[in-house]
């Protein structure tokens, strides 16, 4: 029981973790992780290599330096914590580890940002001089730390969080809610929070150790492309030959990535980037289905939101420089209509 102010407020354990536990982590995420985090309670699947694949509850990106983000798993004591949240966890951590799959991460945390213009604003201005996406891009390409948030450490909670230790979890919050005697609706919680309140949202002691260090390749676009297969390098440097043929081109890396403009750099007129992978070269391009001309169908279905803010942003893949002259011929298409 706690006593504040002569009235009692009885310890309540939440039974619905969807509909009780969920709102209340989502309602206080800047208490847990500062003030100046941002809290994504997006469906974003992460998928192993081998496609196994398992939904967090939530990613977490703090905007203060260090910055940092988190994969978040909310649990109820009451459930089998062991037997579900180790196997969870085990899977978020080999998830990441699957490029792919990080990228689609970035891709989902930067459509939520940018789709909010008021949050796209407040982003933009604790980033800068980065453009939001690179800074994404850097972030996520360093390890997330993963945050469990639990309302009770159980002795099976303990032995869970042992386990966890050995897999890399640096965060684990006790989470415990308080209701008011005769007044329901009325909470207290208590916590220790990841990061100490402050006017940045200041970052703890505990979370001030030392990040792990970023893979040399994914420090740059020039680190990575050294990083690649030789077969890739060529297909680049290829590429790079051709699209500077053009008019009226301007160039520069984003991240590890690399982007193509007609004129000005900028949402409009980026017509092309290269985006690395150690086995192939995937490509983005400013791609309208009712004009493209694909007759090989390389250009794939899906619609991304990371350079070309039209809605009109696809991919596809060149493997060797056999193919390079028709991946030209779509990248032609593109730099034609961009610029609008």
């Amino acid at each position: 029981m706690l006593l504040i102010d002569g009235i009692r407020y009885r310890l309540w354990t939440p039974r619905d973790e969807e509909k009780q536990f969920h709102p209340m982590i989502k309602e206080h995420f800047k208490e847990i992780f500062g003030s100046d985090s941002l809290y994504f309670d997006i469906r974003q699947i992460l998928r192993t290599k081998l496609g196994i694949g398992s939904i967090p509850d939530a990613y977490v990106v703090t905007l203060s330096k260090p910055y940092q983000w988190y994969i978040v798993e909310n649990e109820l004591a009451v459930h089998q914590v062991y037997q579900h949240i180790v196997p969870q966890v085990s899977k978020f951590m080999r998830g990441i580890d699957n490029f792919g799959s990080q990228k689609e991460v970035m891709d989902a945390l930067f459509n939520e940002i940018t789709r909010d213009e008021v949050k796209k604003a407040e982003v933009e201005k604790m980033v800068r001089p980065k453009e939001i996406h690179q800074f994404l891009s850097d972030l996520t390409a360093r390890p997330p730390k993963i945050a469990v948030i639990i309302d009770e450490i159980t002795d099976e909670a303990k032995e869970a969080i042992l386990t966890l230790e050995k897999l890399g979890v640096t965060e684990v919050v006790e989470f415990k809610t308080y209701m008011r005697e005769n007044a329901e609706n009325v909470h207290v919680h208590s916590f220790e929070p990841i990061f100490e309140a402050g006017i940045s949202g200041g970052i703890s002691e505990k979370a001030k150790k030392e990040r792990e260090p970023v893979p040399e390749h994914r420090q740059s676009y020039e680190k990575k492309l050294a990083w690649v297969d030789a077969n890739v390098r060529e297909v680049v440097r290829d590429l790079t030959s051709r699209i500077n043929t053009f008019s009226n081109v301007a160039q520069r890396p984003s991240g590890t990535d690399y982007c193509f403009y007609k004129g000005k750099p900028g949402s409009k007129s980026v017509f092309a980037v290269l985006m690395l992978t150690q086995k192939l070269l995937k490509v983005r391009i400013r791609a309208d289905p009712k004009t493209l001309r694909d007759s090989k169908k390389w250009v794939k279905d899906r619609v991304f939101n990371w350079f070309i803010k039209q809605g009109k942003e696809r991919e596809f893949e060149v493997k060797d420089k056999e193919q390079v002259s028709y991946a030209m011929d779509l990248i032609k298409q593109s730099y034609d209509i961009s610029g609008e």
